[in-house]
Order: structure tokens, then C-alpha cells, then sequence
């Protein structure tokens, strides 16, 4: 008793520092499941024959959720009744309630139908095959569809293959098989019947499974495609490397019909004419007293803008021909949207004037306005250098014509590697919206040829005779467009420091500009090809490639 009452205050000491020693820590749970559910049986079994029953079940080695199975399960033939499909703890039961068709292979594709309970893990890809005949079909197509303008692979389409070869077919009704395109824009069809189809692609807008929608992504092939032999033992990632593959683009075909959409007012007397295609002629009646405008119609043909000498006082209104539509439009004056919070005293009452292509080598430095200005017989412009004992600068005069002008190139002397400055006073231009120009200082360095690439580009074109247009591109600006007719060279020159791609698609019908296809005529959309990479330019550097078309 004597021990234990010595001991006691060391016990409780031991307890107070380990009570101060210790955390609580959340339990982990171990490492995050990064695998989907695993197929543990199938019943009846995969690629069973003489199939008489109305039920299958698949066991999987976890819980799983079931993810839209009416979009992500596929059936083939297509069933006029759709399964019943439900989760019995690992299993999935199929329950079919339309009666089986006699001697045919019916294939089931699970497309991230199958998810883990616990982490959303999905079987990307499952397919399962049984035949109510005596032997299972052993044909495969298989393939890939990337987009007609971008060559960008197209996943999540439907692709369908037609045992009638009639073209109405994708129309009217629904096909013999159907599969989906993976993320790489890769399709298979498996345990398919030997012989020719037709093979119809669609992204489809109203889930019919028929192309009835003039919005709907599409793509077709002209001429039947025919099915291959593969051994039974053969699995949807590992076909045979002899089988070939069918190619698609897909595309939306134009709507043909030409419409006007709203007509946009973004700037005082300023007002476009959007149109959703391109049209070829253009008029306009007037049937109210208005002043007078300049018409300007955009590179693509799709838009016509105005801007009005005097800005619109009263509404106007105007009866628009284009090609074969006539629109009545009623024009209103300009109103300026509402300033809120710390914007409210800030008002747009300057002409901007914006500086292009300064001290650029190969173009002229050019004022660029928004609005059209108006003529002026002469103004005068300080340019101002920098040398290492004094400052040089020099007068330099200037006008503009009576006519529509929104930009003046200057035509200046520069030394390279030198500083300049360039000197406008306030109120030189006149938009005929009735506003000037702030004061303006522009600054710059002129360049050297040095300070600029090039590049020499030998296009081999497939055919000669046929319009291949050739674009380059920096980011998403046009920079050049050359018409091929033959094989030949192009030199592109004073290219600044970047990245480049270049575009080419074959003008078919001669119009200048890239065009979908049309299911009705079996047009198929032009040929788009892109070079395979970047190309990157350096200063003072002249690279060289071949693009071969063929």
C-alpha cells in the first residue's frame, strides 16, 4: 500500500505527458481507387449461341452505378423495345422485352455506361455479343471520323452500318448496327454478318437516331463498305493490323436558305447586316429621307456594314435585297449603354486612332480608325529622332481623299535600330460621327532586316488544274492566302519571331472559301490539310519544308 501511494504521482505524470504527446489523426482509407469495376461472369456467356432467353446478367467484382444506360448502352440490331436494365447488388441485370430475331448476332457496346460506386471509375469501352443462331458472326469494320475542317478527332458519334444500300436509308430508318467513337475518334464494329453496308455517321440531335436535322453533325462515305474476318478469339482493342480502315469527315451541311439576323447598332451611325451565309448581291431602297453612308461588306460576304455621314436623328427605315430575300429594317438612333458605378462619368466622345506597323520594314506606318473620317486637303505630322549628340526631326505632310477611308498608311524613312518618335495634334481627324482625335505620341524603334525570318514553303498538290488555297497563320490571324493551281514554291518573307501553321483545302467550286457537304447531293465536304507541325520561325533565319499533298 506504502508502494502504491510512492508510485501514484509518477503514474499520473506518465499520463499527463503522454496525453500531451499524442494527436488524433483521421483515418486515410488508404490509397484512391483509380480502376473500374472488373468483369467477374456473364451469363450467358460471351458469345454464346442459340440464345433463347430474355435475360443477361453481368457480375462485376465491386458496386458499381449504372450512367445513362438508354445513351451509353448500345444495341445491335436496334431493339424496337427498349432493355430494362437494373443493379442487383454486383450485378447487372438485362432484361430484354422485344422478341430476338432468328439466326442473327446481336451485340451489346457499353460505352462509360459501368461506374464504381465509390470513385465514378467507368469501363470506357465493354462489348458483349450472343447470336440466336447456331454460330456467331465473326466479321469486324472498323475505323475512325475526324472533322472535315479542323481533321480533329470526333468522339461520342454514332456510326451506323446498313445491310440495304439504299441512300435514303440514314433518313427514314434505323440501321442494322450501330457503334460510338471513342476520345481518339475511333470506332469498331464486331460480330457483324459478311458483306457490303452502308456506314452513315451522326451526332444526333433529337435522339432518333436519323438524320432528319439540317444542324446535325454528319458524315458519309460515296461507296459501300465491306466487312472483314477476324478468328472469334479476337477482342475490340486488338483487330487484326491487316484489316483497313475506314475513314470519315464529318461536317454540318450550310443552310441554304439565306437569312437575316438582327441587324446590330454598335456605334453611332454605325449598323450591320449579319447574314447567315454569304451572299453575292446586294441592294438597298430607302423609303425615308436619310443621309448618305458608306457600304463596306466583310471578306466572307456574310455581312454588310454602314456608316452614315451624318448620324441618325430619327428612324430610318430601308427595304434590303440579298440575292433573292428582301428584308424591311427600321434604323434608330444610336443609344449609348447605361455607365454604372465608377464608369458613370466616362464618356466615349475621342476618335481612337490605333498604330499599325510600327517601324515595320516592309509596311508603311498606318493609322487605323473605327469610324470613317473626313477628307482633309493636307495635315501635318512631326517625326522626331533620336541621334547620340542632338534630336533630328522632320515636317512631313499628308492628306486625305474625299472617299471611304478608316485607314492612312505613312509613308516614312527609318534607320534601323534608331528611336522615333511620332507627333499628331489634337483635333486633325474627323470621324463623321462628329468626333476628333486626342493629341497623339507614337513611339517605336524601326527594325531590321534581321529582325525578321522566313520561310520557304514547296507544296506538292495532288492535282493539277484544281484550286488549292494555301493560308498561314499566326495564332488565329490570317496572314497570307495563295491560290495553287500546280505544284510550286512560295516564299514567305519578314516573318516575325513565332509560331506558324499553315492550312490548305481544295476549292472545288472556285468560290475562294472552304465548304461542307450536302447528304441530299452527295457532296462530300472540300479536302482540308494541315501541315503536321508548327512551324517555328527565328530571327535572321530562313527555314525550308515540303508540304506533299498527295
Amino acid at each position: 500500500m506504502r508502494a502504491f501511494r510512492l508510485l501514484f504521482p509518477l503514474l499520473c505524470a506518465a499520463l499527463c505527458i503522454f496525453a500531451s504527446c499524442a494527436k488524433i489523426v483521421t483515418p486515410t482509407g488508404g490509397e484512391r481507387d483509380s480502376e473500374p469495376p472488373k468483369i467477374l461472369a456473364v451469363a450467358p456467356s460471351q458469345n454464346s449461341v442459340r440464345f433463347s432467353g430474355n435475360q443477361i446478367r453481368i457480375t462485376f467484382d465491386e458496386y458499381f452505378t449504372l450512367n445513362n444506360p438508354t445513351e451509353n448502352i448500345l444495341v445491335s440490331p436496334p431493339l424496337s423495345k427498349s432493355p430494362e436494365y437494373t443493379v442487383n447488388g454486383k450485378t447487372l441485370v438485362i432484361k430484354l422485352k422485344d422478341t430476338l430475331q432468328p439466326a442473327t448476332t446481336y451485340n451489346f457496346l457499353f460505352s462509360n455506361a459501368i461506374k464504381d460506386y465509390h470513385e465514378g471509375n467507368a469501363i470506357g469501352m465493354f462489348h458483349y455479343s450472343f447470336t440466336t443462331g447456331d454460330s456467331i458472326d465473326e466479321f469486324t469494320i472498323r475505323g475512325s471520323i475526324a472533322d472535315a475542317r479542323t481533321l480533329e478527332p470526333v468522339k461520342d458519334m454514332f456510326v451506323m452500318l446498313y445491310k440495304d444500300l439504299a441512300d435514303s436509308l440514314p433518313l427514314t430508318t434505323l440501321p442494322n448496327y450501330i457503334t460510338k467513337t471513342n476520345d481518339r475518334g475511333l470506332f469498331a464494329f464486331n460480330n457483324v454478318s459478311s458483306g457490303q453496308f452502308r456506314i452513315f455517321a451522326l451526332k444526333d440531335g433529337n435522339s432518333n437516331l436519323k438524320h432528319d436535322l439540317i444542324s446535325e453533325e454528319i458524315a458519309f462515305l460515296d461507296a459501300p463498305v465491306e466487312s472483314y474476318r477476324v478468328s472469334p478469339d479476337s477482342v475490340p482493342d486488338s483487330l487484326k493490323k491487316d484489316i483497313p480502315e475506314t475513314v470519315l469527315r464529318s461536317f454540318v451541311a450550310a443552310d441554304t436558305s439565306l437569312k437575316l439576323f438582327r441587324h446590330e447598332n454598335p456605334a453611332a451611325g454605325v449598323y450591320r447586316f449579319p447574314y447567315n451565309a454569304p451572299i453575292t448581291n446586294f441592294t438597298a431602297e430607302r423609303l425615308s429621307q436619310s443621309p448618305d453612308y458608306f457600304e463596306v461588306i466583310n471578306a466572307s460576304k456574310d455581312t454588310v456594314t454602314w456608316y452614315f455621314k451624318d448620324l441618325v436623328k430619327d428612324s430610318l427605315v430601308f427595304i434590303l435585297n440579298a440575292d433573292r430575300r428582301t428584308d424591311t429594317v427600321a434604323l434608330l438612333p444610336f443609344k449609348p449603354k447605361q455607365q454604372t458605378g465608377r464608369n458613370r462619368s466616362k464618356v466615349d466622345n475621342k476618335l481612337s486612332v490605333t498604330a499599325l506597323n510600327k517601324g515595320e520594314c516592309n509596311a508603311p506606318l498606318t493609322l487605323q480608325f473605327p469610324y470613317p473620317v473626313r477628307p482633309i486637303d493636307s495635315f501635318d505630322i512631326l517625326v522626331c529622332t533620336k541621334e547620340k549628340d542632338r534630336n533630328d526631326t522632320v515636317l512631313k505632310r499628308f492628306s486625305i481623299p474625299d472617299s471611304l477611308v478608316m485607314q492612312i498608311p505613312m509613308e516614312l524613312e527609318y534607320s534601323e535600330k534608331k528611336s522615333y518618335t511620332v507627333l499628331i495634334r489634337d483635333s486633325v481627324f474627323w470621324g463623321y460621327n462628329n468626333l476628333t482625335n486626342d493629341s497623339l505620341k507614337i513611339e517605336f524603334v524601326a527594325k531590321s532586316q534581321k529582325d525578321y525570318g522566313s520561310l520557304t514553303m514547296h507544296y506538292k498538290i495532288p492535282q493539277d488544274g484544281k484550286n488549292y488555297i494555301a493560308t498561314l497563320y499566326k495564332g488565329g490571324t490570317e496572314l497570307s492566302r495563295k491560290t495553287l493551281k500546280t505544284s510550286e514554291t512560295v516564299d514567305y518573307a519578314y516573318l516575325a519571331p513565332d509560331s506558324y501553321r499553315i492550312v490548305v483545302f481544295c476549292d472545288e467550286n472556285g468560290n475562294g472559301r472552304w465548304d461542307a457537304g450536302d447528304y441530299q447531293t452527295k457532296r462530300q465536304p472540300e479536302k482540308t490539310y494541315i501541315f503536321p507541325n508548327q512551324i517555328a520561325i527565328r530571327a535572321y533565319w530562313e527555314s525550308e519544308e515540303t508540304f506533299d499533298l498527295r
